[in-house]
């Protein structure tokens, strides 16, 4: 015999505590014990001192209160004495449960149950359902494998729980504690959506400010590569002057007395002559691009300068310091001379001077050799002639030897004017391609160098994204809460 009540409540593990000494909490890892309680009391005759005040204080919140009664003597006075006392607010959730089915026949229970409902009209002037059950056979049922579902049938189980299932799910009393927490969940749910709709919208504000700033880096930028045709022709000045330094240095290779050397040995002039004027072009294009690096940093600084108090008032957050280590502008800036420097060095080999100017003063020193070689030609034969004693044909011999070497001269000059002329041309012309060559370069390199300042938004960007992540999973949440009481509420 229980000395105690019994409170079966759920619990993920199994445990039992002591609330007072007449009551006990036991907690169970069985699912039924998810949608109610049940309380086992030590029955209507305990003598056990507080046990009526208990039973009388979980009665007004029962749903189902179940009077059990052994089939052999379902007569006792203190049970239909309590029966006779039970309040008038709680008729209707009353049933009664006559035990031990299998001691009696089927005969034998319906004039039982019968009396009982005669019974219970008198003392609780309602007539409440009677069920019999046999636990044994239940038990033998359910232990058997595979499951005895005549005999659990027969136990008298099934419509004793199709009754609990009933009354739990059509009470009164739980589908309005059901649309209470509906409508405190609706509330509560209303108010979360509103904070997650604010801030949806905050951070939908934040990414279109920050969207406005790459809108103004990009301006920048492209502002910065349309005036860039200053620095083209900057680009092409520079070719130019060093260009001009190389026509100084041909016009003296071109000169008579170093063209009448480079006729008995080879001409090293325009290998030289190319190496001087790609290292003067890439020195002058490293300066031109450090000054334009230069620049491009004090607009860059300016910027961020107008747009870090635009960033504290609109996303309340501190902005990065310009020079605070995030974007290595240094880097950027020392990576846009490289590149560009290699590129001017790339382009003056590519051009190919050299080797058009070595075919050019080839062929001229091919015509001067001829020249040279028919005046000392004629000399040989004017000397000959001399020794031979024919002396007026000796001088006439030597004096043809020099109108060929008055010729050879007045060629050389003329050619080494053409020459000069030709060179200007090229120059020119490589000038134009120096210049279309380094500009897909340039542009780069200021895309890129505009695309490092940009890091500092993204810094920026990073932190608002990150907000943005923050805020899914409770939007997901919400949604999977809102669907599931949509659900109960069309249970309801």
């Amino acid at each position: 015999v229980y000395k105690r009540q019994m409170w079966y409540r759920h619990g993920h593990d199994e445990k039992n505590d002591e609330i007072t000494p007449v009551l006990e909490e036991r907690y169970r890892p069985i699912d039924f014990l998810h949608d109610f309680n049940i309380v086992d009391t030590p029955g209507t005759n305990s003598v056990i001192r507080g046990h009526q005040a208990i039973t009388e204080r979980f009665l007004p919140v029962a749903d189902l209160v179940l009077f059990v009664f052994p089939v052999n003597n379902p007569w006792g006075a203190a049970t239909w004495d309590f029966i006779a006392k039970f309040p008038k607010e709680l008729r209707g959730r009353v049933a009664f449960v006559l035990q031990q089915k299998d001691l009696r026949d089927e005969e034998e229970l319906v004039i039982i149950k019968q009396h009982m409902r005669d019974l219970a009209r008198q003392k609780l002037g309602e007539e409440p359902r009677v069920y019999a059950v046999s636990g044994r056979l239940a038990l033998s049922s359910k232990r058997r494998e595979p499951f005895d579902e005549r005999g659990w049938r027969e136990s008298g189980y099934p419509e004793l729980e199709s009754l609990i299932s009933e009354v739990v799910t059509e009470s009164p009393g739980r589908r309005q504690v059901l649309r209470d927490v509906r409508d405190a969940t609706l509330g509560a749910l209303q108010a979360i959506e509103d904070q997650i709709e604010n801030k949806t919208k905050v951070v939908g504000q934040h990414e279109s400010f920050l969207r406005g700033l790459d809108r103004e880096i990009d301006e920048l930028r492209d502002d910065y590569c349309e005036g860039g045709d200053g620095k083209f022709a900057s680009l092409g000045d520079v070719f130019g002057e060093e260009g001009a330094d190389a026509m100084d240095v041909l016009r003296r290779r071109v000169g008579w007395w170093r063209t009448l050397c480079s006729l008995f040995r080879r001409d090293e002039s325009p290998a030289e002559m190319e190496k001087d004027l790609t290292k003067a072009v890439e020195t002058a294009v490293q300066e031109l691009a450090a000054a334009d690096a230069e620049l491009m940093e004090r607009v860059c600084r300016t910027h961020w300068g107008q747009a870090s108090p635009r960033i504290r008032e609109r996303l309340g957050n501190e902005p990065l310091a310009f020079d605070g280590g995030e974007v290595d502008l240094d880097s950027a800036r020392d990576r846009l001379v490289r590149s560009m420097a290699r590129n001017a060095r790339q382009t003056v080999i590519g051009l190919k001077l050299r080797g058009v100017l070595e075919i050019q003063l080839e062929a001229r020193r091919a015509v001067l050799r001829r020249f040279v070689a028919t005046a000392l030609v004629l000399v040989s034969i004017g000397g000959g002639l001399g020794a031979a004693g024919m002396d007026p044909w000796s001088w006439i011999v030597i004096g043809l030897a020099g109108v060929v070497g008055f010729l050879g001269l007045w060629q050389a000059g003329r050619s080494g004017n053409e020459l000069m002329k030709w060179f200007a041309a090229s120059l020119d012309t490589s000038r134009r391609n120096f210049t279309k060559v380094m500009t897909p370069g340039y542009l780069d390199g200021v895309r890129r160098f505009f695309g490092d300042y940009a890091k500092l938004v993204d810094v920026v960007r990073r932190k608002v994204s990150k907000s943005k992540l923050d805020l899914k999973p409770r939007q997901d949440e919400w949604n999977d809460l809102f669907v599931e009481l949509k659900a109960i509420e069309q249970e309801l």
